[in-house]
C-alpha cells in the first residue's frame, strides 16, 4: 500500500488553521475514522488521490468549526423554519437529477448549488450582492478540469456537474462523513458499506442546520433536495423533516445497475486508476438493493399525500408532464412562466449536449436474470418494464 492517512492529523490541522477547537460535537469521528481506514486499505493511495481527500476532509472539518462558531454568535439561525421541503429519492440513474433540475427552475423554490456545497459553507450574501460569489469560479474551474481530463464523465454526470448546477444534499451530510460519493467515486467499498448501515440521525441534524444557515435573512422558499443516498436513511429524514414531501423515482433495476456500475467504474478509473469491473459489479447492486428495500419499508408508513411515485420511462417520454403531476399531487402552484422556463431549458439542453453514456450489462458482468432475482421485492411492488 502507498500513503497512509490519520484522523488526528486532519483534526489538528483544522484547529490550527481556525484557531478554534469546537467542532459542534464529536460524532463525526466515527465516519472520519471509517473513511480514513477505507482510504488506507481499500485502495493503493497515490499522491493525487491523497491530495484530493486531504483537501476534502480538511475543508469539511473547517466548515464544522466555522459553522459552530456562527451558530453560537447567531443562535437565531436555528429558529429558521424549513417548511415542507421536497426530497427526490430513488435509485441512482433513475431520473432523480433531471427532476431536481426542472423543479429547481421554479423561482419560488430554493435548491443547493454545487459551488455552495463543495467548499466553504457560509450564509448567503445580501439579496443583491455587490459581486459574484468567489466560490463559483473555483468550482467551475475544478469541474471543467475534471471533464477536460476525462470527457467520458461529462456524459455520465454533465447535467449536474456545473458550478451552478443542482447539488445532492448528501454533501451537507458529509460533515458527519456520511456520503456515498466517496465509495461511488473511488471504490472505497468499506466506507460505502458502513454508510449503508450507519445511523444517519446526527447527519440529518447537520443537514437541517446547514439549510438554516443558507436561508438565513433571505425570503423563505421551498427547498428542492435530492440524493439517492436517502434510501438508506429515509426514516431519519422523515424524523428530521416530518412535513417533507417525497418524490420517489422508479426504473427497471437492471438498467440502473448497469448505468451505476459504469459510473463507478469510470470515476474510480479517473480518481485512482484501480477500477476492477467485476468487484464493482458484485458490490454495487448488493448495496443499493439493501437501501431500496429499507426505504420501501419506510415508504409504506407515509401518507398518500406525502409521497408520489414517478417512473423513469414517463420522465423520459414527457418530463413536463411529470413536473405537473408532482405539483398537482402536492398542491403546489405551477405558473405558466415557470412551466415555460422548464420547457425552454429542455429544448436548449438535450441529453446529447452532455455526451452519451452508452453501456451494456455484458460489458460489466451484469446478468438480467440475476439482477431480477436480487430485486424481486421491487418487481413485486411496481411495474418495472425496461425503458
Amino acid at each position: 500500500m502507498g500513503i497512509k492517512l490519520s484522523s488526528s492529523y486532519f483534526i489538528n490541522q483544522a484547529m490550527e488553521k481556525t484557531g478554534l477547537e469546537d467542532f459542534g460535537g464529536q460524532t463525526f469521528k466515527e465516519g472520519l475514522g471509517v473513511l480514513i481506514n477505507s482510504l488506507n486499505n481499500d485502495i493503493d493511495l497515490a499522491d493525487g488521490t491523497a491530495a484530493y481527500f486531504n483537501n476534502q476532509i480538511l475543508q469539511l472539518l473547517i466548515n464544522r468549526i466555522e459553522i459552530t462558531r456562527l451558530l453560537k454568535e447567531n443562535p437565531e439561525i436555528l429558529d429558521e423554519k424549513i417548511i415542507e421541503p421536497v426530497f427526490i429519492v430513488g435509485l441512482p440513474r433513475s431520473g432523480t437529477t433531471i427532476m431536481q433540475t426542472l423543479l429547481a427552475m421554479d423561482p419560488t423554490s430554493r435548491y443547493l448549488r454545487n459551488f455552495e456545497t463543495t467548499g466553504p459553507i457560509y450564509p448567503p450574501p445580501a439579496l443583491i450582492p455587490e459581486s459574484a460569489d468567489p466560490r463559483i469560479q473555483v468550482c467551475h474551474e475544478a469541474m471543467e478540469g475534471i471533464f477536460n481530463m476525462a470527457p467520458v464523465l461529462r456524459g455520465i454526470n454533465g447535467i449536474n456537474f456545473m458550478a451552478r448546477g443542482t447539488a445532492e444534499c448528501q454533501n451537507l451530510m458529509a460533515h458527519e462523513f456520511i456520503h456515498m460519493g466517496w465509495s461511488m467515486g473511488s471504490s472505497l467499498f468499506s466506507h460505502g458499506n458502513w454508510v449503508g448501515d450507519c445511523n444517519m440521525k446526527q447527519a440529518f441534524q447537520w443537514h437541517r442546520q446547514l439549510l438554516q444557515v443558507m436561508q438565513w435573512k433571505l425570503p423563505s422558499h421551498r427547498w428542492i433536495l435530492k440524493a439517492p443516498m436517502h434510501l438508506f436513511g429515509l426514516d431519519h429524514l422523515m424524523e428530521t423533516y416530518p412535513d417533507a414531501k417525497i418524490v420517489f423515482t422508479h426504473r427497471n433495476p437492471f438498467d440502473t445497475m448497469v448505468s451505476g456500475v459504469s459510473m463507478v467504474y469510470h470515476w474510480t478509473q479517473f480518481t485512482t486508476g484501480q477500477a476492477k469491473i467485476q468487484t464493482i459489479a458484485d458490490w454495487y447492486p448488493n448495496l443499493w438493493a439493501k437501501g431500496l428495500e429499507r426505504a420501501l419499508l419506510v415508504k409504506k408508513n407515509l401518507g398518500a399525500d406525502q409521497c408520489l411515485d414517478i417512473f423513469h420511462k414517463d420522465i423520459s417520454k414527457n418530463p413536463i408532464e411529470m413536473v405537473e403531476k408532482i405539483y398537482d399531487h402536492f398542491d403546489i402552484l405551477l405558473s405558466q412562466r415557470t412551466k415555460k422556463r422548464m420547457t425552454t431549458w429542455l429544448r436548449d439542453h438535450p441529453r446529447s449536449r452532455f455526451g452519451r453514456h452508452a453501456c451494456t450489462g455484458e460489458e460489466y458482468g451484469l446478468i438480467p436474470d440475476r439482477e431480477k432475482e436480487r430485486f424481486t421485492f421491487y418487481h413485486n411492488q411496481f411495474d418495472l418494464k425496461k425503458d
